[in-house]
């Protein structure tokens, strides 16, 4: 009787060759492979897929939010270097005598809208001529002796600051003006009055018709006045008066409170120097006093009658 023995297994290289399938040793692995994915993985992905939107625009929004800003930078620029063209006057060293010949403030504001409106640069603090509209304003007012424009740090509005020539001296002419004369000769304005203390008044007799603005006199007359008064203040003497005569062009004459003669001075020749002769000669007169004049128009020398 013959026994069934077991076939032997063929070996599996063989039967891969017959092209037979060969059984997968691991079966663990294929669960997981053929497993259905994980719902959480897949809502993840999904969700990370849907907003590809989103970023355009945020990014719309930002570059939005960067002009907006630029253009509120820019408008608050412009405002604050921007100019008005009304300006604020600042009158500085107003006294009662400077107080006869000047303007109102008006006056004077009236002419810095015109100098501002002159030119459009004069709109920005960046490009304002502020030292054109100075002069301007110092030409259009001889009776100034210093004008300047500034501009505000944060304002809109400049502001301009006048001061006021003083004056030298007050020439009255032959025809009965008088004029308030700056230390450099120029015709400041007209006054109506010229009782001040401390100014000297001068008495033109060459009958040269005298206007605001324009040269009255010599600078070099001027400082020679201003000279002589204060040597005789200075003496305790009282000037009454000023003459510059018709027919002597360099010459002055000078009336002294309380004394029958005047002093005849020569306007080309030192000041101080003939003011200590003319002092020296009264003193040694004394109470002879003479009847016409003292004169020390030669240098170093008096003569009287």
């Amino acid at each position: 009787m013959r026994l069934n023995r077991p076939k032997k297994r063929e070996p599996e290289r063989a039967r891969r060759q017959r092209g037979e399938a060969v059984p997968k040793r691991n079966p663990t692995f294929s669960y997981y492979a053929k497993r259905a994915p994980d719902e959480t993985v897949t809502q993840v992905r999904r969700q990370g897929d849907k907003p590809t939107k989103r970023p355009q625009r945020a990014s719309l929004m930002s570059q939005l939010s960067f002009w907006l800003l630029v253009v509120v930078v820019l408008v608050c620029l412009v405002k604050v270097l921007s100019l008005n063209t009304n300006p604020q006057v600042i009158m500085l060293g107003q006294t009662s005598i400077s107080g006869s010949y000047t303007h109102p403030s008006s006056v004077y504001i009236k002419a810095a809208q015109v100098a501002l409106n002159s030119s459009v640069t004069n709109r920005l603090k960046l490009t304002a001529d502020t030292g054109g509209i100075a002069n301007k304003l110092k030409r259009q007012f001889p009776e100034l002796a210093d004008v300047s424009v500034t501009l505000p740090l944060i304002g809109n509005r400049p502001v301009v600051y006048i001061s006021p020539a003083q004056p030298s001296l007050f020439l009255a002419s032959s025809t009965g003006n008088v004029l308030a004369i700056s230390h450099n000769g120029f015709a400041l304005a007209q006054v109506t009055t010229a009782v001040t203390s401390g100014v000297p008044l001068v008495h033109d007799e060459s009958g040269v018709i005298l206007r605001p603005g324009r040269q009255a006199l010599p600078g070099s007359t001027v400082m020679f006045i201003e000279t002589v008064s204060y040597q005789l203040r200075a003496a305790k003497l009282i000037v009454a008066g000023m003459t510059l005569p018709k027919d002597s062009p360099y010459e002055i004459d000078v009336a002294i409170s309380g004394k029958p003669y005047i002093a005849r001075f020569n306007l080309q020749q030192d000041a101080r120097g003939q003011a200590g002769t003319l002092l020296a000669t009264i003193g040694s007169l004394g109470a002879n006093n003479p009847n016409s004049y003292i004169d020390v128009r030669v240098p170093g020398r008096a003569y009287y009658k």
